[in-house]
């Protein structure tokens, strides 16, 4: 096996860039890439609008059904914080093998991607299914909402190998260039998730209606279809890498590059989610009502119309940088990344300001309830004025991950988010116990972090890691 992957054979695409490559190009290689990524978050978007909606219109359940959806949203972000381990790693060494024109590389790097990602979403499916009753003891939700949640975790147990193959399967193909087949799977997925839970929530076409547990059910049926979908596509070899059967067999040598680059980046997001979790705990014990956890999961639902951009900028950007530097091209992987902060921070600037002008009757649209809407009115109007802030942590970190740089991101990102994010909620939720404020913390955190992320990007120490 290590001799198979060390006899690395030229890939037949793409063509290496040239010195004459303009800055125009290379914005429409940005976007060639960006737009499947953005289609994919843009439905991803809907589908979650839409389940936020189904939870805030439950007969009787509302406020309930919006916290526990909004919590278990954190659930499903855990989810794809661990497995980013695997696949930020695999990203990062199928771009740089692809720039370099080794496909042999390309393809014993998603082999073990694949069985590194699977081990792990059958083992966590396990830990879920058994220990559901006590993970959801820790978000601290009261009544109905507690209920909701252990169902959502329950049913998302088993749909767990699937989707963390499906996710680090996508991240293989991103590194080889090709967002096409990952969007096409998330589009299908979320597709899926829509018309499941919208169907059995509501009881349509002769189904019974199933109410929250509709909702669930949803999720973790596009998940297991999704898993099935990419491992056809790796196992036919589209998208300029595929799944050999035989290289799935562990071979440490590969995983061990795959971890160094990923276990950074796994550690800062499970970190950063401990952090983000218990801010969601400390909002849930606010109030007892559920009224303000569902501000705050309305709140952040419609923010991801601004963020859901920037993320797929930061894609774009990272798959470019690290071909750029397996050009070894670093002027072509800088540019690469001004060009995905102008796309991303250049909409989510624009989404700021319509957050202060109409986040009342945006707010209004997806709550009937008049508490609610008001709590979420005022997040977007927070939020609003830190939008490009926001929009240069995100894409600043993608690049400087694409890049292989996770220490430097994680030892930022774990920086500002505890010693920020987390002591400034802690403070202000005990003095002041009101989700305004909290708001005020977590926005000026993420115009920091932003600060933070540039200012390491200039550096340039990035531009020589070696992965």
């Amino acid at each position: 096996m290590e001799e198979a992957i060390s006899a690395e054979q030229p890939l037949a695409t793409p063509a290496p860039a040239t010195e004459s490559e303009t800055t125009l190009d290379l914005l429409r290689e940005l976007v060639r890439l960006w737009l499947p990524v953005l289609t994919e978050h843009v439905l991803h978007l809907c589908v979650g609008l839409v389940s936020t909606y189904l939870a805030n219109h439950l007969p009787n359940d509302a406020a309930a059904a919006a916290a526990a959806v909004g919590t278990m949203a954190y659930i499903i972000w855990f989810m794809g914080l661990i497995v980013s381990a695997i696949g930020t790693g695999s990203m990062a060494l199928i771009a740089r093998a692809r720039g370099a024109r080794h496909r042999s590389l390309a393809n014993g790097v998603c082999g073990q991607s694949a069985t590194a990602a699977m081990t792990l979403g059958t083992c966590i499916g396990l830990v879920f299914l058994v220990l559901g009753p006590y993970i959801v003891d820790l978000t601290n939700l009261q009544g109905k909402a507690h209920d909701f949640a252990l169902t959502y975790v329950r049913l998302l147990s088993f749909a767990l190998p699937f989707s963390t193959f499906m996710f680090v399967a996508n991240a293989c193909l991103r590194g080889a260039g090709d967002t096409v087949r990952p969007a096409i799977c998330m589009v299908t997925v979320e597709l899926i998730n829509l018309a499941v839970a919208f169907t059995l929530t509501q009881g349509f076409l002769g189904v019974p209606a199933l109410g929250f547990k509709g909702i669930a059910l949803g999720t973790a049926a596009s998940y297991i279809v999704g898993g099935l979908m990419q491992f056809v596509v790796l196992v036919r070899g589209r998208g300029g890498v595929r799944l050999h059967l035989h290289r799935m067999r562990p071979h440490w040598l590969t995983l061990k590059r795959v971890f160094r680059i990923g276990i950074p980046s796994g550690t800062e997001g499970l970190l950063t989610w401990a952090a983000n979790f218990a801010i969601v705990i400390v909002i849930n014990r606010l109030d007892k009502t559920n009224v303000m956890p569902a501000a705050h999961n309305n709140a952040i639902r419609l923010e991801a119309i601004s963020f859901m951009v920037g993320f797929a900028a930061a894609i774009a950007a990272a798959a470019m940088v690290g071909q750029s530097l397996g050009m070894k091209r670093p002027d072509r992987a800088r540019k690469s990344a001004y060009l995905g902060y102008a796309v991303g921070g250049g909409f989510m600037t624009l989404c700021g300001l319509i957050f202060i002008l109409f986040g009342g009757a945006m707010s209004r649209m997806l709550a009937t309830d008049p508490r609610i809407a008001e709590l979420t009115r005022q997040c977007l109007f927070i939020t609003g004025f830190v939008q490009c802030g926001f929009a240069a942590s995100i894409v600043f970190s993608g690049t400087l991950r694409g890049a292989g740089d996770t220490m430097a991101v994680m030892l930022i990102n774990l920086a500002s988010i505890i010693g920020i994010r987390f002591v400034g909620v802690m403070f202000v939720g005990w003095y002041f116990g009101t989700l305004a404020s909290i708001w005020v913390v977590l926005c000026i955190e993420l115009m920091c972090r932003g600060i933070f992320m540039y200012a390491r990007f200039l550096h340039g120490g990035w531009s020589r890691v070696s992965v």
